[in-house]
């Protein structure tokens, strides 16, 4: 499916279908994706922190995904989804979910499918995942595909949202956790987590006895216990790490300190 798509994301006329690539998709129908609660109690109240501890599976994420961005009649006729086979079938599901994204956001053999990418990319250190994550990064990319459909003449591309602009979405997503999250809501532990900033996404006990001073393990616990720190190995051999979901807010560069 390649077809013109500079306002595919931006106009808000209903088309039920679109027999040639002049044809323009409607932005609203993205928009049940990324602007609305249906369904999902207090949705936008997710960034909070005692919400943060809802664990949602992955299934879980895809479901609430398409069932969101195909409840607009508009969209499902373009994209011929059948919306008995979408409630039913988590298998379709999962294709209708690439009707609009790539297959995978980077190039490859052995990259990771999308959704998977996705649901790792905004987990916690805690393997935690949040629809407010979720939606909020492909908020931002929608953003940024606009963009660049708009910075081409010719304005085609084979998907709704593209690799770039899911990637964009995520280290927008992660400068949001940063300025939103760990600062509004744990400003006691901000004052720890800003030595960690332009380091790198790993550290073992001495690295953090180094940064953090002798009594790093109080801090560390409390990082760990509101999933900004995971950690992983047993006993001496334990280290600590970053989950993706901060790594670009706080400018952290792959690799053990």
């Amino acid at each position: 499916m390649k077809s013109s798509r500079s306002n595919c994301l931006h106009s808000k006329s209903v088309f039920p279908s679109c027999p040639n690539s002049a044809t323009k998709l409607p932005e609203y129908p993205l928009d049940q994706l990324v602007g609305t609660t249906d369904g999902f109690t207090a949705l936008t109240h997710l960034t909070a922190r005692q919400a943060d501890t809802l664990r949602w599976s992955e299934d879980q994420i895809l479901t609430m995904m398409v069932k969101r961005l195909f409840a607009d009649a508009g969209m499902a006729t373009y994209l011929k989804i059948d919306k008995q086979r979408l409630n039913a079938s988590q298998t379709y599901r999962s294709e209708c979910f690439y009707k609009v994204f790539p297959e995978t956001v980077h190039s490859g053999k052995k990259q990771s499918a999308t959704l998977h990418w996705l649901y790792t990319r905004t987990a916690d250190g805690r393997g935690v995942v949040t629809p407010r994550d979720i939606i909020d990064l492909i908020t931002r990319a929608k953003q940024h595909q606009q963009d660049e459909f708009n910075a081409t003449s010719a304005g085609e591309s084979p998907w709704l949202i593209g690799p770039r602009a899911i990637q964009h979405g995520l280290e927008e997503l992660s400068r949001r956790k940063r300025d939103t999250f760990l600062k509004a809501e744990f400003p006691h532990l901000w004052p720890h987590i800003e030595k960690f900033e332009g380091g790198k996404t790993e550290y073992d006990s001495a690295s953090l006895q180094k940064l953090l001073g002798k009594n790093w393990e109080k801090p560390v616990t409390d990082l760990v216990s509101i999933g900004v720190l995971g950690k992983r190995g047993k006993g001496k051999d334990h280290t600590y790490w970053f989950p993706y979901i901060y790594r670009k807010g706080l400018s952290l560069t792959q690799g053990r300190a």
